[in-house]
């Protein structure tokens, strides 16, 4: 037994340094050893549900549970599993039932407070974090929780408030100083800069504790006209965060060309428009950073239209139903293509996950940027829908892009030649689309928004087959609520400032400065 006490603590280690591989491997190892040792199948579930391996994470988390049902780790661990593959309502009933059983396990109120906030119902998620406050008013986690809430509400005072309360419990609670500089416009003397300073200099950060530093300090030095101290640090936490990341951008490119052979043959007329039902769908995409906030927020402001943010159910679709070894299947897509029970079946799914807004609106949007690499299947699935591209100058985007730190996905933006090839094959990919489908997607365009704004705002509603109405023309007046890094811009009228933002990082950009 005390061999196995020194091998658990072997795994955890592993695990807290995010060797996933290794603790899978070692777990494994353990368990044929001693099938009956719980804490094994809690750490096993765990490192499958860090690689996105969602599938095996539940069904070692479901057999732990069937072993030890009591185990309110593990419930809470598979409740957060349900949440990630969708299963919203097993997910809500497990974190209920573990607060039932005890009512005074934080963790249980900050997850059903976050999927209440993924599900846009910001008043429950609020209560919740009040509610694990009441327990534990010193876990700076509930704090920026909290934070977080009011920051995609746009009550961004409340949200530095509490970041900063975080901050005052746990100093290396770097994201808290990431979101304050996403709400904070920076001048010489700022109390917050000072802080940030001190803390790089003086803590002993981890790597990711750094990398939110690193780039919050870029946007203040920025903010201060510091270019090149703003560059220097946004290098320093690009590079401090691609070293982290298992990435090959020859992987990307041939994900592209994939696409491209999979449904360059399609007559997509032949698509039946029968199956569809009464709520319509606008998809707003794009490359990250492109307006697609903007589009979105102006958009929602219609009466007719439910804001439902990005929404990942279309990309597990994709993986889930029509992918061979995470690889979209050719043979799948087609055989999709010629079966009208199927495209319903898909189809129905992705509604089924709407329900959980509860949205009475008969219009709802789904702004995932990334879905402009499904723009053929959306046509297959939902032939009825709107699509909405967002584009902005190739410099400035890509720029906007490297200046940002991305909790997760967007492996492709931490390196400036990675971040070029990507670019390249999205707008070789739009063409693509351009060309399969004319005349079906509406091209946004950032700085024609800039320059024309009620010109182009009217074309994008008329577009969107809606009735005008005057309050798309105040969509920073828009309460939806937003939760990506666009919250603050977005909630302003449109501004000239980010047109032609590249030109003052240029001469550091080498490789960005490739891109026309």
């Amino acid at each position: 037994m005390k061999n196995l006490e020194n091998d658990i603590k072997i795994i955890l280690n592993l695990f807290n340094t995010k060797n996933f591989d290794s603790v899978i491997s070692k777990a494994k190892r353990l368990i044929k050893q001693f099938p009956e040792y719980v804490v094994l199948y809690n750490i096993l579930g765990s490192a499958y549900q860090n690689i996105g391996d969602f599938q095996l994470a539940k069904k070692i988390f479901t057999k732990g549970q069937a072993m030890d049902p009591g185990n309110i780790a593990i419930k809470n661990n598979l409740a957060n599993v349900y949440k990630n593959t969708g299963d919203i309502e097993l997910s809500e009933k497990l974190f209920e039932k573990i607060i039932e059983l005890k009512p005074d396990y934080i963790n249980a109120y900050i997850n059903l407070g976050n999927l209440k906030r993924d599900n846009n119902n910001f008043t429950s998620a609020i209560n919740l974090y009040e509610r694990a406050l009441k327990i534990n008013d010193r876990d700076p986690v509930i704090f920026y929780s909290l934070a977080l809430a009011y920051q995609g509400l746009g009550s961004f005072d409340l949200a530095i408030d509490y970041a900063q309360k975080t901050l005052e419990i746990e100093p290396k609670f770097t994201q808290a100083d990431m979101l304050i500089s996403q709400s904070t416009k920076y001048e010489n003397g700022n109390q917050h800069y000072k802080q940030m300073n001190l803390k790089i200099n003086n803590l002993k950060l981890n790597d990711e504790q750094k990398i939110n530093i690193l780039f919050a300090l870029a946007k203040a030095e920025e903010d201060m006209n510091q270019i090149e101290k703003s560059f220097e640090h946004l290098d320093f936490g690009n590079k401090l965060k691609r070293k982290s990341l298992k990435f090959d951008i020859n992987e990307e490119i041939e994900f592209f060309n994939n696409l491209k052979d999979i449904f360059k043959d399609f007559n997509y007329d032949k698509i039946s428009n029968a199956n569809s039902p009464n709520k319509n769908l606008i998809f707003i995409l794009g490359m990250p950073r492109s307006g697609t906030s903007l589009v979105e927020q102006i958009i929602t402001s219609h009466s007719n239209v439910f804001s439902s943010g990005e929404l990942p159910q279309l990309s597990k679709i994709v993986l889930d139903q029509l992918s061979v070894n995470n690889v979209m299947s050719k043979a799948k897509i087609h055989k999709l293509f010629n079966d009208d029970s199927l495209i319903k079946k898909l189809s129905n799914s992705y509604y089924d996950y709407l329900e959980r807004f509860n949205a009475t609106e008969h219009v709802l949007t789904d702004k995932a940027p990334l879905n402009f690499r499904w723009i053929g299947l959306i046509k297959i699935l939902f032939p009825k829908s709107k699509i909405v591209h967002c584009s902005r100058n190739p410099k400035d985007n890509c720029l906007s892009l490297y200046k940002n730190y991305f909790e997760g996905g967007l492996n492709f933006s931490y390196n400036q030649k990675e971040l070029v090839s990507y670019y390249k094959q999205y707008s070789s990919l739009m063409n693509f689309w351009n060309d399969l489908l004319p005349g079906t997607i509406y091209e946004a365009n950032y700085e024609r928004m800039i320059k024309n704004s009620a010109e182009e705002i009217r074309k994008i509603i008329k577009f969107c087959d809606l009735p005008w109405e005057e309050s798309c023309l105040s969509f920073h007046k828009n309460k939806a609520p937003i939760k990506t890094l666009s919250t603050a811009q977005a909630r302003k009228p449109i501004y000239k400032s980010s047109v032609n933002s590249f030109d003052k990082f240029s001469s550091f950009l080498e490789d960005l400065n490739k891109i026309s």
